[in-house]
């Protein structure tokens, strides 16, 4: 494959594992919620283990072996993942710690045979994404594009939950003092224009929208969280209510 061709099968298998991510929201909580940690409809993971999986099924025949092996790199590429992201982020997005055979919460069992049985299928699959990807016409300026718009889109995110980590860290030393709810109380104002002076949130839409997707999320600055979190949830300044209040009077 050109590079062009390796660049659009990432942003396609990343789409797909978006869509499945997105279903198992849908059949398990009958609402749509975007799964993914980037803002676009692409889980990067799926992409990369497709991609790995394509370049070690060109050294394995047997099915049955690449089950296995399929499953156990893609479990490796998890658990790295999960790791790095909690090291960047000083936060956990995903426990599997109730799950059977977890290893530290970061991978499972379940994980392991879905990961195994698509190591497998894709080696069917991949020629059919193949055929689409040079079908479409100037296929190399679009992989630039999409390539473009996902490299924004990583930096986009990693500039929002940094900032998003400052402020948890910054209030996190408040609750020594007292609640921070009680510091609301005297400082609101002020603390909402810090946050987000236009849009006077606690949080941002990015923020808010990832706490959904991710409702095992956990924080180094869980005091913090849980109280801002709170905060929002009961505040004048949520945006939810004021979203539900104007439908209320239409």
């Amino acid at each position: 494959m050109t590079i062009y061709e390796i660049i659009l099968s990432f942003l396609a298998y990343s789409f797909c594992g978006w869509l499945w991510e997105d279903l198992i929201s849908l059949v398990n909580e009958h609402r749509f919620v975007n799964r993914g940690f980037l803002n676009g409809p692409y889980c990067p993971i799926y992409g990369f283990g497709a991609l790995l999986f394509l370049f070690f099924g060109q050294f394995i025949d047997n099915p049955v072996y690449l089950f296995f092996i399929g499953g156990a790199i893609a479990c490796v590429l998890e658990y790295i993942t999960s790791f790095t992201m909690e090291k960047l982020f000083k936060a956990r997005w995903w426990d599997y710690s109730n799950w059977p055979l977890n290893i530290n919460g970061r991978i499972c069992l379940y994980g392991f045979l879905g990961f195994g049985a698509a190591s497998v299928a894709i080696r069917f699959i991949h020629p059919f994404t193949l055929g689409i990807i040079r079908a479409i016409p100037f296929s190399n300026i679009l992989a630039i594009i999409f390539a473009i718009i996902f490299i924004l889109d990583v930096i986009s995110t990693n500039k929002s939950f940094a900032y998003f980590n400052k402020v948890l860290r910054e209030y996190q030393a408040v609750l020594k003092k007292g609640r921070v709810a009680q510091f609301f109380e005297r400082n609101g104002r002020k603390f909402i224009q810090t946050i987000n002076d236009k849009r006077r949130r606690i949080f941002t839409h990015q923020q808010v929208r990832i706490l959904r997707a991710f409702p095992n999320f956990k924080t180094h600055y869980d005091k913090a969280f849980n109280e801002l979190q709170n905060f929002y949830r009961t505040s004048k300044y949520e945006p939810l209510k004021k979203a539900k209040a104007r439908r209320k009077t239409k």
